[in-house]
Order: C-alpha cells, then structure tokens, then sequence
C-alpha cells in the first residue's frame, strides 16, 4: 500500500505512520528497541481504526499507541522477573520470580515413603489406639475425643500414649526410638479460650480458616503458637522492603 492509501475512517498509511512514531516519542520507558515500540504501537492503533465503529479522534488512536507500548513493556517486565515497585532493579530481581526458580529440587520418594511407612505401622496399632488417634485428629482437643469416644480423659490418655510408643517403636526402626520430651495438650489454657480475632498489624482479623496457622515450635512435643496469616503477610512486606531500602 502507499502512504496515501486509506484504511478506514479516512486515516491513511501515512496518517498509521505518524501516529505510531508519535507513540514512540511519547514512550520514556526505552525498555525495547526502537522498532519492537514502533511496531507494537502500529499494530494496535491499525487494529483500534479498522474495529472502530466510528471515526476516532487523533489523541484516541495516539493513546491506543502509546498505551500498547506500555502494556507490552510491562508485560516483558513480568516475563523477565523485573521487580515493579522498584523499576531500578535488573532481570531475576523480583522476589517471587527468583523464588520460583531458585526452588531446591524436590525428591518425591523421601514423601512418598514416609506415606507409605505411616500407613504400615498405623495398621500395627490396636483397635482401641486407632480409635483413639483418630479421634484425636479430629477433635483436635483431648477432652473433646474423650467424650466422642464416651470415655474419661485418663483412658483417652492412656490409648494414645501406648499408640504412640508403638508407633515411634515402628517408625524409627532398627534404632531406639529417642526420648519424647514435654506433653501434647492440644490447648493452651482450659481457663481461657482461644482468641477469635489478632491483635497486631492492621488487624483486627478473625482467627478462623485459612487465616490461621501454627508456628513451628522447636521444643519436641510442644504445640506452637496460632498466628494471623493477614498479620504475618504484612511483616513479611515491611522487612522485604526495608532490606530493599537498606540494600
């Protein structure tokens, strides 16, 4: 086609030329080549023109231009790994990215015969203990399983204790199983009950759901504390930009 051949709405090759070279000009980014933007912003205003019902302003198709060099930018941006709240930053710096493929590699025989080995030895428990495992498990409270099962605490006790030496007997086979140090009591105080809602961050959040979970606690046999998922977010965002800030 020439320059002064229409293509729709009156506009003309060299009306498409202009229009995406002003683009181009408009663009502060320079984060691809000179023809990569002009390119980009050419095909979108000619696309914009011809799906046009009506004939569209000059500053409409220029905006089309310049917005499609934006939006690809962005998106190459993404693809890279460039950390957007920092424009600064290179290829790999964004967190998650360098967090998905920095993963260490995952040996799946280690899980999958841990799954098959607590299979085996839960089969070698008593019916009394089993029962008193799972309800246990559900309840997740021993006066609650207790009741479930229509017995007291002591002999709810008494079961998962004997279930457990069997199952650690099992577990750390040919070896003696080690010492198990503290109690499991599943609560942290019977006097007062679980909080429903945090008290820091920009709480208050509900303590239910998904929003709930237990930090690891390194003493053996002791329950770690409930944390708000919202609240922990949070200070995870603040310290990564304050070693950003730092760095």
């Amino acid at each position: 086609m020439n320059a002064v051949d229409t293509v729709a709405h009156g506009y003309t090759m060299r009306d498409l030329h202009q229009l995406a070279v002003a683009a181009c000009s408009y663009d502060r980014s320079l984060a691809s080549d000179a023809r990569t933007r002009y390119d980009t912003a050419w095909s979108a205003i000619a696309e914009h023109l011809c799906q046009a019902d009506e004939p569209p302003e000059w500053h409409d198709l220029f905006t089309t231009g310049w917005r499609a060099i934006y939006n690809e930018v962005r998106e190459m941006r993404h693809t890279f790994g460039f950390f957007e709240k920092q424009g600064t930053n290179g290829v790999a710096s964004a967190p998650r990215f360098v967090q998905y493929w920095t993963l260490p590699p995952e040996r799946p025989e280690e899980g999958m015969a841990e799954r098959l080995a607590v299979g085996q030895i839960l089969a070698t428990l008593t019916e009394t203990e089993r029962e008193a495992v799972v309800a246990l498990a559900v309840h997740d409270d021993y006066q609650a399983a207790a009741d479930a099962l229509g017995i007291g605490y002591s002999a709810l006790t008494l079961r998962m204790s004997n279930a457990r030496k069997r199952f650690r007997a099992h577990w750390f086979a040919p070896e003696t199983a080690p010492p198990v140090k503290g109690t499991d009591r599943r609560v942290g105080s019977r006097s007062k009950p679980l909080a429903t809602h945090c008290q820091g961050g920009k709480g208050p959040h509900e303590m239910t759901g998904d929003n709930v979970y237990r930090r690891p606690n390194p003493k053996p046999g002791k329950r770690g504390e409930r944390v708000c998922r919202a609240c922990e977010t949070e200070r995870g965002r603040k310290r990564w930009a304050a070693k950003q800030n730092a760095a």
